[in-house]
């Protein structure tokens, strides 16, 4: 299964390690803002634990390691998804797992527009 779109960075911090063949392996933990769910009033997310291997992994972890943090929005193309069970939640919810075919950072969205400073006139 492929899934291309927007996710978000978790508040996990990303990992960085060797595969088997000694290649450059970059683990990041995704989250989808599903919407929120009409019948509890509760937010609706899905996890996607993503590896991503190779030298585009590495330029890309070393051009962007900081920018990383929580919340971070990324244009994502995955492969080879499968459903996990995931860590100990309430709910439990299964965490998707797959391989980054194409990642890149978002514009983080920009703030709420300032508010108007002219003094209301009477």
């Amino acid at each position: 299964m492929h899934h291309t779109g927007t996710l978000f960075m978790s508040k996990q911090r990303p990992t960085v390690d060797q595969d088997s063949a000694g290649a450059f392996r970059l683990e990041l933990v995704l989250v989808d803002n599903l919407g929120r769910n009409p019948q509890t009033g509760k937010d609706i997310k899905e996890a996607y634990r993503v590896q991503w291997t190779g030298p585009e992994a590495q330029d890309f972890w070393t051009a962007h390691r900081g920018d990383l943090t929580a919340g971070t929005p990324l244009d994502v193309a995955l492969e080879r998804l499968r459903a996990h069970p995931g860590p100990q939640s309430h709910p439990p919810m299964p965490e998707l797992r797959g391989r980054v075919l194409r990642l890149r950072l978002l514009p983080r969205r920009a703030g709420a527009s300032t508010a108007n400073t002219e003094a209301a006139t009477a």
